[in-house]
């Protein structure tokens, strides 16, 4: 959901993503290394959330090549209609696309999401 915000926002350029803009970014939640898989994740889905990523996949040896690198730079991201509506909470990205990766230790998958609540519900 961050991504999607900060696209949204108008930060249209992978590298302008990156948590090292901290006077812009006050909620970390990812580290620098991860957005460029996430992107590639919300852009590369069945359902893309995201357009524009113009390189990929995001590795270590993309960073080797300066070629790749600048392309994935420059690449000019935007919302899909559908990463319009997710940012809206009028979809849900995991209705569409498979979800299968581990995140701090947990693995992930459309049967098994856990998901923050930004209201906090009595029990």
């Amino acid at each position: 959901m961050r991504l999607l915000e900060l696209i949204s926002a108008g930060y249209w350029h992978p590298f302008d993503l990156r948590p090292l803009y901290r006077q812009r970014f006050q909620r970390r939640v990812f580290d620098e290394s991860k957005v460029g898989i996430l992107l590639e994740g919300l852009a590369l889905a069945p359902v893309p959330a995201v357009s524009g990523l113009a390189e990929w996949p995001f590795t270590i040896e993309m960073c080797d090549d300066r070629s790749r690198i600048e392309r994935f730079k420059a690449s000019r991201l935007s919302l899909t209609e559908f990463g319009k509506a997710i940012l809206v909470q009028a979809e849900d990205f995991s209705r569409h696309n498979p979800i299968h990766r581990w995140w701090g230790g947990t693995e992930l998958t459309n049967d098994r999401l856990w998901r923050w609540d930004p209201v906090l519900i009595a029990p």
